[in-house]
């Protein structure tokens, strides 16, 4: 299969997408929370190392997120899903999903820089703060708020890019052998002429992640987090659509 075309959705094909997503995450919802839990586990782990616990977690994410997609495509197929689809990405791409999340990575660090020389303001402390508002007294609240908004809105604007071109790519060099440049250029692309379908995907994910961080325990995230990828997979599905190699002409028999 080898993918040539990008579709252009309408917006009300972002809510189909979740609703794939979970329809997918309900076929198994034991061991997608079970591989949910054991991906927190090390990437808890792994933030713990000093200095380049960040970073790794950066450059690891195409990995996590081609394991998934992985499983999502075997569960869309009717196969079992396990962990073992959570080595997918190790086993066919390795090089280039980790070039894609070295470059995530040294672009969330220019980002974090230029924001900061721009506005003044710590943008990777503010979201920080911003995970555990509970613990801001007073004063650092308003500090930060008074900080925060230039900061914000110009990490998103330069973020939003980084994103796009970082979402489909671990499919596309998973599943299609596509290099890293040309798997995140055909990923920001994509995104760019699909912009209202996810612009809706994104506002339904968003309220659902509103939901999800209030449950204790982070159960909520076990759920939260693989539906999300579920839903990236049909969205993957969708605008990726692959279209079959042609057949060789049989050969004339002979007269």
């Amino acid at each position: 299969m080898t993918t040539s075309t990008i579709s252009r959705l309408p917006a009300s094909t972002g809510l189909a997408w979740v609703r794939e997503g979970w329809r997918l995450f309900m076929l198994a919802p034991i061991p997608w929370t079970g591989m949910t839990a054991l991906v927190f586990l090390a990437l808890m782990a792994v933030a713990m190392l000093p200095l380049i616990g960040g970073m790794l977690a950066h450059v690891a994410s195409p990995f996590i997120v081609a394991g998934y997609l992985a499983a999502s495509r075997a569960g869309q197929r009717g196969e079992p899903v396990t962990f073992l689809y959570l080595g997918a990405g190790v086993r066919e791409g390795r090089n280039t999903l980790l070039t894609i999340g070295l470059a995530y990575m040294l672009a969330t660090l220019v980002i974090f820089k230029l924001v900061g020389f721009l506005t003044g303001g710590d943008l990777e402390a503010l979201l920080r703060q911003a995970q555990n508002p509970v613990a801001l007294t007073p004063e650092q609240a308003e500090a930060m708020l008074g900080g925060a908004l230039s900061a914000l809105m110009l990490g998103t604007l330069l973020f939003a890019p980084l994103l796009m071109a970082t979402w489909f790519s671990p499919g596309l060099v998973l599943f299609e052998g596509f290099p890293a440049g040309r798997a995140m250029w055909w990923s920001l692309w994509a995104c760019a002429v699909n912009w209202r379908p996810i612009l809706a995907y994104s506002a339904i994910l968003a309220l659902g992640g509103m939901v999800a961080v209030v449950i204790p325990f982070g159960l909520g995230l076990l759920v939260f987090l693989p539906w999300t990828l579920t839903s990236t997979y049909a969205a993957y599905a969708d605008i990726f659509p692959a279209t079959p190699e042609s057949e060789p002409e049989p050969e004339p028999e002979p007269s």
